[in-house]
């Protein structure tokens, strides 16, 4: 579909008022009319194609404020492991993918879940007897930890395997040989040594999950780590390479990375790296990305009170010298970056909002879109100062259910007060905090209608007897809407390109298959897209 187009009879959750239907008219591009029945069929220019929406709910389309999209699309093509439902369905594809790519000097993947080997954790041993003795590296699927095989081990020198870097930890056996398990920056210990990704995976990689995004009705994100993290992560050329050449369709806000060892010179190649992409481009690094603590599940969150019957988890982990970051964020802010905090316990984000505070009291007032990813645990106090500072709350709403990870891998080492305080997305949205929606992919899924679901629900898509998780903070359908729309393109700084059908507006539109207000809640889940525009032109029809 180009130039111009009539999409009639649609049924618009968001619109402000109530109406039998809605007629919408885009050209050039942009949406030009969006005109109830009752005020009469707009007058089209000869040639303008048409849709017949037939009832069915129509959205401005989702756009996701915290996601990691060629990394997820590199994950897609490699030992892909986000299906599997216990160790051993694990095992078996990581022996099939062996078996596959018997050329494949390191077999390389993700997607484990932690909660299936919560009876006993991952061992080298296991892949060494799938792999035929080949390195092997496996990262998590919520990228904190990697599970390695006895040849990757060996490829690292001892000295760093006895002392890893700050901020990671080695799992070990009684006699103190490593397990295969590595956490945090003990990651690096073996990724570091990875055959490096080919910038044609890199691409490949893109646009296949660019793909996937589209199917799901998401045409904008923020790509939420853009620099050498991981070998997955260096995907700056790729976004710019992307945009140029006219593959990238969807509108990409990168949030460049801060390292754990920034030094004097780092903002300004951050400041360097801005410029490259102009904020009115497809791909547009307006965002720094800190990664403040760890998660949960391996105890390494920073809380204010420590784990319960962890030894030597005490309060968890952050990554930087506090003080440090204090000067650094003053002049981030200064330079004009939105600041995005990773923080997951409730320690870690009342330490990223003073730092934000600070920040405010150097530089004054101007546009700011700082925000908060995850906020697992957040006390009153902390959602009053985000509300009182304008802070974004980040959030990934499929996470706020009582599955395995939440009920045998969490709420049992945290404090009971800490435990209560989880995902109070509610809580925030009545104290006045902006809340935008993430899937955080490749940890969780990209639909929207799975997060949607647990927003409304807090339970599991697809699981209607299952325990609710805190249901005191469930969302209205039209709230949960609003936060996978607007509220995420205005984390992204593209709310007057995304997130609206406001005259005006670009046409990145999707059509339901069916209507919302005639959905239960509980089937929210099932609801799938069958129409995405962008720039009012078909990228995925199902």
């Amino acid at each position: 579909m180009a130039g111009n187009l009539l999409i009639r009879n649609a049924h618009l959750p968001l619109a402000d008022r109530e109406a039998a239907s809605w007629s919408i008219r885009v050209s050039g591009g942009r949406i030009a009319e969006v005109v109830p029945v009752d005020a009469g069929v707009p007058e089209v220019p000869a040639g303008t194609e048409t849709v017949d929406a037939g009832g069915r709910s129509v959205l401005p389309a989702f756009a996701d404020s915290h996601v990691h999209v060629p990394e997820s699309g590199v994950e897609l093509l490699r030992c892909d492991l986000t299906s599997c439902e216990s160790r051993d369905e694990v095992l078996r594809a990581v022996a099939d993918y062996a078996r596959a790519h018997p050329g494949e000097e390191w077999i390389l993947g993700r997607g484990w879940a932690l909660p299936h080997f919560a009876e006993r954790p991952p061992t080298r041993q296991e892949l060494d007897a799938v792999c035929g003795g080949r390195p092997v590296y496996l990262a998590n699927r919520d990228g904190h930890s990697a599970w390695v095989s006895t040849a990757a081990l060996d490829r690292v020198a001892p000295g760093l395997l006895r002392n890893p870097p700050p901020g990671g930890r080695v799992d070990r056996d009684a006699d103190g040989t490593p397990t295969g398990l590595l956490h945090e920056s003990a990651m690096q210990l073996v990724s570091d040594l990875v055959p490096p990704v080919g910038a044609e995976d890199l691409r490949r990689g893109l646009l296949e999950a660019q793909r996937r995004m589209f199917s799901y009705g998401v045409t904008s994100w923020q790509d939420a780590i853009v620099g050498p993290f991981v070998p997955t992560t260096d995907i700056y050329d790729v976004y710019r390479r992307a945009a140029a050449d006219g593959s990238l369709r969807a509108r990409v806000t990168g949030a460049l990375w801060w390292p754990r060892d920034a030094s004097e010179g780092t903002l300004a190649e951050l400041v360097e790296q801005r410029r490259g992409c102009p904020p009115d481009s497809r791909f547009a690094c307006t965002a720094i990305k800190i990664m403040y603590d760890g998660v949960c599940e391996t105890h390494t969150a920073a809380l204010s009170r420590p784990y319960i019957g962890v030894a030597g988890a005490g309060t968890g982990l952050t990554f930087f010298d506090h003080a440090d970051l204090g000067r650094a964020v003053p002049e981030m802010d200064a330079a004009g970056f939105d600041l995005h905090f990773h923080a997951i316990g409730d320690r870690a984000v009342s330490e990223c909002l003073d730092l934000v505070e600070a920040a405010h009291r150097a530089n004054g007032p101007r546009d700011r879109r700082h925000q908060l990813a995850h906020l697992q645990i957040a006390d009153d106090r902390s959602v009053a100062r985000m509300a009182a500072l304008d802070v974004i709350a980040n959030v990934q709403p499929y996470w706020a259910q009582a599955d395995p990870q939440m009920l045998d891998m969490t709420i049992p080492y945290l404090p009971g007060e800490l435990a209560a305080l989880q995902y109070r997305f509610g809580t925030m949205e009545n104290a006045g905090v902006r809340v935008a929606f993430g899937s955080d992919w490749p940890v969780s899924t990209p639909n929207p209608m799975d997060w949607i679901h647990v927003a409304v629900n807090r339970s599991h898509p697809g699981e209607p007897d299952a325990p609710l998780f805190a249901p005191e903070e469930a969302m209205s359908l039209r709230t949960a809407l609003r936060a996978a729309t607007a509220g995420s393109a205005y984390a992204l700084r593209r709310e007057h390109e995304a997130g609206t059908l406001e005259p005006g507006a670009r046409a990145d539109v999707v059509i339901l298959d069916r209507r919302l207000d005639e959905t239960a809640l509980d089937e929210i889940s099932r609801v799938r897209v069958d129409l995405t525009l962008v720039d009012g032109e078909s990228v995925w029809t199902r």
